[in-house]
């Protein structure tokens, strides 16, 4: 305890040098923190909501915006594509499943996506209050929307076109909410689901062209699972080669994202690196520089009965009191930027990212205690081996 108050006092005694100590060391455990959480995130949302999806076909155009569109809809579409090319793809022998999806709506930014039973198999949908859709013009929605938006049971909404909020152009031809399912912790908690029908007669009434009726069969997009591995080698090609529609695989878009994204990770975790290495640094030579200006007060230390392991520990608890400091308000600095980064991601593009005080932040605090005793090692140990003769004589 007495070491701890004289600890403090000393580093209170110079609070240029403990400072800036404490701000590399916050700012380094603070970006390791935001990083990690970034990542895992990221990486947690892309795994989940691919859901054994192997390949999606759409209009031609690009691959990855038809996989960030189809599965994380956090894209636009690249087209429509004809219905029967879709159902005569569905007849192939390397077609396990196939999921039609239709986009083109949104209500108050969330998009109301056409789509067919299958649908609640792939997201594990569950019906806790009320029914699925079975006609046109009903809609389900999970329980998250329904609590975001005020939604109930047999309440009516009206779309608007477009993916995004903000159309003034209106579709007066409500959807009636059904069902409400249960939060999936997937992409399907922030959309709403009603029949490929309801989209086309919403559509037709829209353009009010009974001539376009037979164009209007087309979807967006479909999901399919594969019956076997050997499908990803014969089934796009021929997709792409023979069709007026484009295949794309969403592992290969995936881990070329992932690709992208490690790089801007990596780089980031060694800039931070770097700050707790200059940190390190600052501190041996913060607590070198307090030995040599303090030689009069170890000297009475040691006349008063101080022994050489106690000027160790003194000098040792000076270097971990910042470290712990630096740790507390890096991890603060990182919830906060979790916190932001959090609300980003819920306000662009509808995710929802889960933050709060888990084990990392204890490997972080972890982090700065190990990087604290590394950096005060040295001048502890110079401070031990000091004899007491020496210290007398450098204070006198």
């Amino acid at each position: 305890m007495k070491n701890l108050k004289l600890a403090l006092f000393n580093i209170l005694d110079s609070p240029t040098r403990s400072f800036i100590s404490v701000l590399l060391m916050a700012f380094g455990i603070g970006m390791i923190g935001l990083m990690h959480f970034f990542a895992s995130n990221v990486e947690a949302q892309f795994q989940g909501n691919l859901r054994g999806v192997d390949m999606i076909v759409g209009a031609k155009g690009s691959p990855l915006q038809l996989v960030l569109c189809g599965i994380y809809h956090i894209d636009a579409p690249t087209g429509n594509i004809p219905l029967h090319e879709v159902q005569e793809l569905r007849k192939n022998q390397w077609v396990k499943e196939l999921i039609p999806i239709s986009l083109g709506d949104n209500y108050q930014g969330y998009r109301i996506v056409g789509t067919d039973s299958t649908i609640y198999a792939h997201y594990d949908l569950k019906i806790l209050q009320g029914k699925p859709f079975k006609k046109p013009l009903q809609a389900i929605i999970s329980e998250r929307l329904a609590k975001e938006l005020n939604l109930s049971l047999n309440q009516k909404i009206e779309g608007t076109h477009g993916l995004a909020a903000g159309s003034d152009d209106a579709h007066h031809h409500p959807y009636k909410i059904v069902g409400i399912f249960k939060n999936t912790g997937t992409v399907a908690d922030q959309l709403i689901f009603t029949s490929l029908e309801s989209v086309w007669e919403v559509h037709q009434e829209h353009s009010n062209d009974h001539a376009e009726e037979d164009e209007l069969k087309e979807i967006t997009l479909a999901l399919i699972k594969f019956t076997g591995p050997m499908a990803n080698f014969s089934l796009p090609r021929l997709i792409n080669q023979n069709s007026s529609m484009q295949a794309a695989l969403p592992a290969i878009e995936i881990n070329r994202v992932f690709n992208l994204i490690g790089i801007g990770v990596e780089i980031v975790n060694w800039i931070a690196l770097v700050l707790i290495a200059l940190s390190v640094v600052s501190l041996v030579f913060s607590l070198f520089q307090s030995l040599s200006s303090r030689v009069h007060e170890l000297s009475l230390l040691r006349v008063l009965g101080y022994r050489p392991i106690g000027i160790f520990g003194l000098i040792l608890s000076e270097g971990l009191i910042i470290s712990l400091v630096g740790g507390f308000l890096g991890v603060a600095l990182a919830k906060i930027g979790q916190k932001l980064l959090s609300d980003y991601a819920v306000n662009a593009f509808r995710y929802s990212f889960e933050y709060g005080l888990s084990a990392d932040d204890a490997f972080l605090m972890l982090l700065a205690l190990i990087t604290g005793i590394i950096a005060s090692l040295l001048p502890a140990i110079r401070a031990y081996t000091q004899s007491m003769v020496l210290t007398i004589q450098k204070a006198f």
